[in-house]
Order: C-alpha cells, then structure tokens, then sequence
C-alpha cells in the first residue's frame, strides 16, 4: 500500500483539488493521511471523506507548527509499504500511483524515486525555465540510465545536489526503509526538503521518474517560487543548506566510525573468548591444535587465563608421547 501524506493549512479549496487527483488514480491501493496544521477553522472531515472513504486519516493539530513537523508528523502515522509526500496545493497526475507501484515492484533495489513535476498555474513561465535549466545541467553532467521510465543516478548525484536540489529532487516516494534510514525532515532547516534530498542520495538508491508525476502549482501563496527574492539570496539559500547538509553527514559518519569501531572490538574480544574455549576442550584431546588456539586467542587479547591455561598444556601430562611432542612443537625447526 502507498500512503500519500499531505500537510494542510488554510487553503480548503486547494486541498480538495488535491484530494480529488488522489481519487482519480488508476491504482487504488493506498491511505491518504491529511495532517491539519492549526487550520482556522479546522479542516472538515467530511468533504474529504466524500471523496476518499474510509481511505482518509485526518489528523489535527491545534496549533501551526509549521512544514517540517507536519510532514514528519504525517510520515509517522502513515501506514505503506511506500511514503510519499504531496503538498495540500499541489496534484498528482492520474498514473502516479500505478507509476511509483510498478516501479518498486519491477526494482526491488530501488530505495526512492524522486517524481518528475510539471509546474503550472498563473505564475509557473519562470519556475518552468528554471527547472528546466536546473534538470538539465544535473542530466549533462552524470548521464543517468534510463530503463522502465526511470532515469538511475550514480553516487555523484551526492555532489550535484550540494550545489543545487531541483525541485524534482524535493518530491519524494520512498520505501518505509529509505525513511527509516535517512530519517524525516530536519525541524530547524529552512530547505527542509532539500536537505533531505542530499541526505537520500548518499543513503540510498534513488532514481526519479521520466514522466512528470507531481503537478506543481505556482500561485500568490506559496513557497514554490521565491518571488521578491534576488538571486543573490537564492544562491545564499542553497549554500546554507550545503553547509546544513555537510555539517548533518559529518556528524553522521563520525557516530558511525565510532560505533563501527565499538563493534570491531567487541566482536574481536568474543573471538578470543570463543578460541580460549576452544583451547581449553581441546587441551587433552588435541595438544598441538589446542595450543595453536590458545596462542590466536592470546593474540588478540591477551589474559591471565590464558597463561594459566599455557602452563597447564606444559605440565599436564598429555596423550602423546615426549618425543611425539618435540616433533610437532609448532617452534621447533625439526622436520
């Protein structure tokens, strides 16, 4: 199943259109969790469970506590195998489901897929160019594959998007396993969005679709294109959210290292463990291999029992005989 997680405030008509493009689809398996973000008034639910039945979750909070939150709020109470995100002003296109579904199915190794986006509306000439400009710069420079309607990355996708994150590269369907590895949305980024697009692609397998999937609208009210912003400002932007970005997986890899490490060592001190038991059951059964195990086990690390077993193998009396031992002593150079 596929739940489609919407984060809503203030905008009931847009949220509808959206709910109805959920309903139009031509893939029927999935849950639509519609988290109210302080709405006033609140979202009512029956207009939207007219369209959706029982596959609607409306959640509400009481208060606005803004884009981040709302979307990691919905991503925890959605319940498929999939996860995507769809703005309350904003629409998919009818195949999009059916697209997404097949795509996971055909491409188990796929982690994310990023859905192409159409800008439209009264506002959408420039976004459309600068989309446009943007995808293809990324697509000149890596030449990703395409197969089943997919374009494939390698791993300098990573290093594009330090520069820029297409808006394509901030519409996200990913495995309930990507969300769990690359985690939700960063509460305090202004580029929430895009920094969980660099994020994914260093975790995971991505790909992103060939077909615009998500119809973005471009209006008055909304963040799609920064309008009153210079240049200037917007290249400023994208550098803050390399910066946030590279601070996060540093930080990331450097916890890994240390638990990489933790785990080495503690898997180096059960191997000795395991080899001194070995050496201690093979002391009157097989006095060279017991030996040898002992030696490896002190090796990695060494205890008193160790020596105090050694001693034991040197005293005790043994199944072979003396000159039996001297021949197979693993320091002696006779032959």
């Amino acid at each position: 199943m596929i739940s489609i997680v919407i984060p809503a405030h203030n905008r009931p008509a847009y949220l509808l259109e959206a709910v109805n493009s959920i309903a139009e689809q031509n893939y029927h398996n999935f849950e639509v969790v519609v988290i109210d973000d302080g709405s006033t008034p609140a979202i009512e639910k029956a207009p939207l469970q007219a369209i959706l039945g029982e596959q609607l979750k409306l959640i509400r909070q009481n208060e606005a506590l803004g884009i981040p939150k709302t979307k990691n709020a919905g991503i925890k109470a959605a319940s498929g195998e999939v996860i995507l995100l769809l703005d309350d002003d904003d629409l998919l296109s009818p195949e999009a489901l059916l697209t997404i579904s097949t795509s996971f199915t055909k491409q188990p190794e796929l982690d994310c897929i990023f859905m192409g986006v159409e800008p439209f509306g009264p506002y959408a000439t420039n976004p459309k160019k600068n989309r446009e400009t943007a995808i293809n710069k990324i697509f000149s420079r890596l030449n990703p594959e395409e197969s089943n309607g997919l374009y494939h990355f390698s791993s300098e996708l990573f290093y594009e998007l330090l520069h820029s994150v297409p808006i394509d590269f901030q519409r996200p369907a990913a495995r309930r396993g990507a969300w769990n590895i690359v985690g939700g949305f960063d509460e305090n980024a202004q580029y929430s969005e895009s920094t969980w697009a660099i994020r994914a692609a260093t975790m995971c397998t991505v790909a992103l679709t060939k077909k615009p999937l998500n119809l973005w609208r471009i209006h008055d009210s909304n963040f799609g294109w920064p309008e009153g912003k210079n240049p200037h400002q917007i290249k400023t932007g994208h550098m803050d959210i390399a910066i946030t970005t590279a601070n996060q997986l540093l930080t990331d890899t450097l916890k890994q290292r240390q638990n990489m490490n933790t785990r080495i060592k503690a898997l180096k001190h059960q191997r000795a463990e395991l080899l001194f038991a070995k050496a201690y059951y093979l002391r009157d059964k097989d006095w060279v291999e017991g030996l040898k195990t002992l030696s490896a086990a002190f090796f990695i690390k060494p205890q008193p029992v160790h020596l105090k077993l050694a001693v034991k193998y040197l005293i005790a009396p043994q199944m072979t005989t003396k000159t039996d031992r001297k021949n197979t002593l693993p320091w002696s150079g006779e032959q």
